[in-house]
């Protein structure tokens, strides 16, 4: 195992072979000190890292980009980053071909192991490495490797104090924004729930930049909250995860005796605060509420919706909450600790991972099938294709509902991504800023606010309470960093806090339109019944032709042997006919030529029978004539 103080620690050749399945090929330097670059064993915490670099359905692609976390061989509370670049290309393209190649393609991937979350960064270097190594058209020529690890460490090295600007790199949340629009920021308060999510789709490269886009909302959480978001101390023995000794009881003993007494001078502390804070404006507020609820009381004026505040003067709050630094706030909330995983990108060998009574919650990407099927191992379900997130926990989907608030906030990221202004806003930069203030103002609110009051109701009241209770949230509360921090210098409430109008109504609509479940069945419904009008109205058409065309077709001529078909029609024309029921003569027109065709397609017979059929052709005419002077017949 290299030194992971250095950026890059290995570099890695991943194969594919016909009989013995995803194996490694080459590794600089090696996964053993004391074994050679071309051994094909892994460590036993990473025993699965060529199922991890050649994911699952790669041969349907010609290339794809993997991005997974694994915990660190030597630390129990560090994780090493992976990015993978794989490509297939066919046989036909191979200078060399060695005995193990017996396929019409080749499928390797080229992967790097990193101490620092650098994904984008990485790959964009990657790419270009593995690009050069398969046109070489030689797998074992691996010169390309060791002189891309010396590079790679080198120029991560020397740009050191820039790395950390570079972490977004290759994250283009503005896509994320245009594609999933107010679910962004369902999935933003998702993650601060540590609950229990599947990510699932093909290829894999867009489940994990949605995953890490997502976090990279999160002020600070990939820069310094990123450490353990693959550490975990299972309790089965044949976990895939590594086997750290045990710490000390007397020194875990210990320490939960001092975190609870920070925990106590926590909440005198904070108890303190909510007593002396006062909130901005607050008993401007309530006289100006009681003055316009006495005058809408005393005046005979119909009651009206108030009139639309301007959403930008409503973002004019939010940007004072932007500039204040996250770190003063003791960013980020520690989301990922305590057994919350993060893991972009999970094959199917770490299924058993999940189930594990030491994982608390999981944030997971993976293109296998079988993951879908095991719902019992999961709360949400999020299908990247489709774009929708799914959870049979009514309970769940209340605490990650959006308020009118939360619509006017992410309405307003929308539309500047969509139609971006001047002062760089809609870039990249400038979303994350706006979460940001989000963030700060939900926090605040959540400290100060009193249960059951409107600021609360703002950010959703049911994702307030369950916030609250969960690991990182506390955990970041009792920090005593976030105790240094003044409150009372923040705005009070959600910064797009106003009046309803009916834009509010209609945002509310078109959410609920798109994501409750049985607006999804309203829309299959809809489309189905149109399907079924027009196929019905095309054999209504139809049918309404054939009548028709029965009316206005010629008669046919008979042949002179055919005199009876003839006589029989004389018969029938000579039938008494109600003037006064054109209906009726209708239905004899259509029994006549129906008798017609009929007769007209049988084989001429001798002549009894014959004489059999003009009978029967005059019964049933006096018998249909009869049936008429009786009954009405409503077509």
């Amino acid at each position: 195992m290299a030194n992971e103080t250095i950026p890059v620690l290995h570099l890695v050749v991943i194969g594919f072979h016909h009989k013995k399945g995803y194996q490694v090929d080459y590794s600089y330097p090696p996964l053993f000190a004391d074994k050679p670059n071309d051994s094909v064993e892994c460590p036993d915490g990473w025993k699965y890292l060529p199922t991890l670099a050649l994911p699952d359905g790669s041969h349907n692609f010609t290339e794809d980009t993997v991005f997974f976390n694994l915990p660190s061989l030597k630390d129990p509370r560090k994780t090493v980053y992976g990015i993978s670049c794989y490509r297939q290309i066919p046989v036909e393209k191979l200078k060399i071909r060695t005995a193990d190649v017996t396929r019409s393609t080749v499928q390797k991937a080229v992967c790097a192991l990193v101490s620092r979350p650098l994904y984008g960064y990485i790959e964009v270097k990657l790419s270009l490495i593995a690009q050069s190594f398969f046109d070489q058209g030689d797998f074992s020529n691996t010169d390309i490797i060791r002189t891309a690890y010396d590079h790679l460490n080198v120029c991560l090295t020397e740009n050191k104090a820039s790395l950390v600007s570079q972490i977004h790199v290759g994250l283009s949340i503005r896509d994320i924004v245009i594609r999933w629009r107010h679910k962004i920021l369902i999935l933003f308060k998702l993650m601060l729930l540590q609950k229990k999510v599947v990510c699932f789709g093909s290829p894999v490269r867009p489940i994990c930049t949605l995953i890490l886009s997502i976090l990279s909302l999160h002020p600070n959480l990939l820069e310094s909250g990123f450490d353990e978001a693959a550490c975990v101390r299972t309790s089965r023995p044949m976990s895939p995860m590594p086997d750290f000794p045990s710490e000390n009881d007397d020194d875990s003993i210990d320490q939960s005796l001092v975190d609870a007494i920070i925990e106590d001078e926590d909440e005198e502390l904070i108890n303190a605060r909510k007593v002396s804070v006062c909130f901005p404006d607050r008993s401007i507020t309530d006289s100006n509420n009681e003055s316009k609820s006495s005058s809408d009381m005393n005046s005979d004026k119909p009651q009206v919706l108030s009139r639309e505040i301007s959403v930008d003067a409503l973002a004019n709050t939010l940007q004072t909450l932007t500039g204040i630094d996250p770190a003063a706030w003791n960013a980020p909330i520690p989301i990922f600790t305590n057994g919350t995983l993060c893991l972009p990108y999970l094959s199917l060998p770490y299924l058993d991972l999940l189930s594990d009574p030491s994982v608390n919650g999981f944030v997971i990407g993976t293109s296998n099938i079988l993951f879908r099927q095991k719902r019992q191992l999961m709360d949400i379900f999020i299908d990247i294709e489709q774009a929708t997130i799914e959870s049979h926990d009514p309970e769940l989907r209340r605490q990650i509902s959006l308020s009118t608030e939360d619509l006017r906030f992410i309405d307003f990221i929308v539309r500047n991504v969509q139609f971006p202004k001047e002062d760089a806003e809609g870039s990249e930069q400038w979303i994350r800023k706006q979460f940001q203030g989000y963030m700060l103002a939900m926090l605040q609110t959540a400290i100060l606010a009193p249960e059951g009051s409107k600021d609360i109701e703002h950010f959703n009241g049911n994702f307030i309470n369950t916030w609250k209770q969960t690991d990182g949230y506390n955990s970041w509360l009792n920090s005593p960093n976030t105790s240094e921090f003044d409150l009372k210098q923040v705005y009070s409430g959600h910064p797009f806090a106003g009046t309803l109008s009916v834009g509010d109504v209609k945002l509310k609509f078109a959410q609920t339109m798109n994501n409750s479940e049985s607006a999804r069945k309203i829309h299959q419904v809809v489309n189905k019944t149109g399907i079924a009008v027009g196929d019905a109205l095309s054999q209504a058409k139809g049918a309404f032709s054939s009548i028709w065309s029965t009316f206005t077709a010629p008669n046919p001529v008979a042949a002179p042997a055919e005199s009876v078909e003839a006589k029989a029609d004389t018969v029938i024309d000579n039938e008494p006919k109600e003037v006064t029921e054109p209906r009726e003569g209708m239905i004899k027109q259509i029994a006549k030529k129906t008798h017609n065709t009929d007769m007209s397609l049988r084989p001429e017979k001798d002549t009894g029978s014959n004489q059999q059929g003009i009978v029967e052709i005059g019964r049933e005419a006096n018998t249909l004539d009869s049936n008429r002077q009786n009954d009405i017949i409503d077509i």
